[in-house]
C-alpha cells in the first residue's frame, strides 16, 4: 500500500492472537491493521491468510521490536499510528495458569518468575517509540495485581509500570474490568482493558491520574449495551446457537454438511456421567442410582449403597481402587440455554474443564458454535474467517483444518465484537473532543 493511499486512521497489533481482535478493528470499524507481531507460526499464518495486506512480523517481540518500530516509522513517514492493540499472553496471570505455575514451583520444576508476564515490557517500548494516538491493552482481570521484574530488575505492579513510563509522554490512562457479555458477546468473559490516549483535547477532558485502575468503568471505556436497566438482556446460548443441528459425542460427532460443526469423542464413562446430568448442573451432583433409584448418602460416594452399581459421577481408578475425581465442581458441568455461554477457553473441547457441556446434548460445544459465540462467525463481518490449511496438531477428518487451532485461538483472543465496541467508542470520543 503506497504511503499516499493510507487512510487517516491506521492500526497495528502486538501479540495478535491470530488476528481475531484485528477482525473487530479492520473488518468491524474499517481501520486497517497494517502490521502485526505474532510469536507462533500458526497464528502468524492465520493473520497472513485473513489479512493479506498486513505486514506480519513473526517471532519474539523482544527480538523484533526494533524492526516493528522502524517499519511503522518508515510507512507513516514518522507520524504516529492511530491505534496499537496489545493482548499479551495471559497464562502466567490467569487463575488457572497461576495454579499450574504454583504447583510446578512447589515441585521444583519451574522458576518463580513467569517470563510471559514480562512481555508487557517490549510492548511498552513500542508504545514509547511510536506514541500512537490510542492504545488498547487487553488481558485477564488478574493482571491488575500482577507483579513483574521491570526494566530496572525491580519488582513492580504491571499497571504501575505502565503509568510510570507512559504518563510522562502525555498519555491519559484508564484501566477497568469489562465483562464482554455487557457488550453483546454471548459468552461470559471478564478482561482487564487498559486504554491510553495522547490526543490533547481528549487528555484535557480526562486528566491523567496516577492510579489508573478503577473498579468502575471509566469514560474511556465503552458503556454497557446489554444487561442493564432498559437495555436488551445478555445474548443467550439459545439465541446464538439454539438452531444448530444436534450432535452426539459418541454417535454423531461431525455434521454431514458443515465439517466445523464437530465435537470430540467421549469414552463410555464420560458419556455415562454426562448423559444423566441436567442442564446447568455438574455430574458431581448426580445423586440417584440408575439401577435401584436409591439416593447416595455422601458427596464422595461413587457406588450405590444398596445395589453397589456405579453412580453417574466422575470417578477414576488409582492404585487399583475407584475414587471420585478430584476437581472443581464447575467441571463436568452443562451450560444453561437461557444464559450466555461459559467462558470460551483453550480447553473448550474438554468436558473436565470449567463449564464446557452442551445444555442438553451429550457433548461439548462444536467448533462452529464457539466461532459463533466468540462473535468471529456471526455474519456481521465482511468475510468469514478462514482457518483452513494451517496445521497445529491433528487435522480434522477432511484434512482441511486443525480443530486444536480453532479452539486455542478463540480461547486466548479478545472477541471481535468486543474490540469493535471498544474502538467504536474511541472514534466517538475523538469526534466529540477534537
Amino acid at each position: 500500500m503506497p504511503k499516499h493511499s493510507l487512510p487517516i486512521r491506521v492500526a497495528g497489533s502486538i501479540f495478535s492472537g491470530g488476528g481475531l481482535g484485528d477482525v473487530g478493528i479492520e473488518w468491524g470499524c474499517g481501520i486497517p491493521v497494517i502490521t502485526a507481531c505474532e510469536l507462533l507460526p500458526s497464528r502468524a499464518a492465520l493473520i497472513r491468510k485473513n489479512f493479506p495486506q498486513t505486514q506480519v512480523f513473526e517471532g519474539d517481540i523482544w527480538n523484533l521490536k526494533k524492526d516493528y518500530i522502524d517499519w511503522f516509522r518508515e510507512k507513516l513517514s514518522g507520524k504516529p499510528p492511530w491505534l496499537i492493540s496489545l493482548s499479551p499472553p495471559c497464562q502466567g496471570m490467569s487463575s488457572n495458569g497461576a495454579g499450574r505455575i504454583s504447583s510446578a514451583i512447589r515441585c521444583g520444576k519451574r522458576p518463580r518468575e513467569d517470563q510471559r508476564n514480562r512481555l508487557i515490557l517490549p510492548g511498552i517500548e513500542v508504545l514509547e517509540a511510536l506514541k500512537p494516538d490510542w492504545f488498547v491493552l487487553e488481558n485477564v482481570r488478574r493482571m491488575e495485581n500482577t507483579i513483574i521484574r521491570n526494566e530496572m530488575n525491580h519488582p513492580e505492579n504491571i499497571l504501575d509500570c505502565i503509568g510510570r513510563r507512559l504518563l510522562p509522554l502525555g498519555y491519559t490512562l484508564r484501566s477497568s474490568i469489562l465483562d464482554f457479555r455487557n457488550l453483546g458477546v454471548p459468552h461470559h468473559r471478564e478482561r482487564l482493558v487498559t486504554i491510553g490516549c495522547r490526543i490533547p483535547k481528549v487528555v484535557s477532558q480526562f486528566a491523567p491520574i496516577k492510579q489508573i485502575f478503577s473498579k468502575e468503568t471509566s469514560p474511556l471505556h465503552p458503556a454497557k449495551t446489554h444487561g442493564g436497566t432498559n437495555q436488551p438482556p445478555w445474548v443467550s446460548l439459545r439465541q446464538s446457537i439454539g438452531d444448530f443441528p444436534p450432535l452426539d459425542a459418541q454417535n454423531n460427532c461431525v455434521d454431514a454438511v458443515d465439517p466445523y460443526h464437530c465435537v470430540p469423542h467421549w469414552n463410555d464413562q464420560q458419556y455415562f456421567w454426562m448423559k444423566h446430568t441436567p442442564e446447568g448442573q455438574t455430574a458431581f451432583d448426580n445423586s440417584i442410582c440408575l439401577t435401584c433409584g436409591r439416593e447416595k448418602q455422601s458427596k464422595e460416594q461413587i457406588t450405590c449403597g444398596s445395589c453397589n452399581h456405579p453412580l453417574p459421577v466422575p470417578q477414576v481408578k488409582k492404585a487399583g481402587k475407584l475414587r471420585l475425581v478430584k476437581g472443581f465442581r464447575s467441571s463436568y458441568r452443562r451450560m444453561w440455554w437461557d444464559k450466555p455461554a461459559g467462558t470460551l477457553t483453550m480447553n473448550s473441547g474438554v468436558i473436565s474443564s470449567d463449564l464446557k457441556g452442551h445444555p442438553d446434548q451429550n457433548r461439548v460445544l462444536s467448533l462452529r458454535e464457539i466461532m459463533k459465540l466468540s462473535t468471529l462467525d456471526d455474519g456481521r463481518w465482511r468475510q468469514r474467517f478462514d482457518f483452513s490449511g494451517i496445521p497445529l496438531g491433528k487435522w480434522d477428518e477432511t484434512g482441511a483444518f486443525s480443530p486444536r487451532l480453532v479452539r486455542e485461538v478463540i480461547g486466548e483472543s479478545i472477541p471481535p465484537l468486543a474490540m469493535k465496541r471498544i474502538v467504536d467508542h474511541l472514534v466517538g470520543l475523538e469526534g466529540l473532543y477534537r
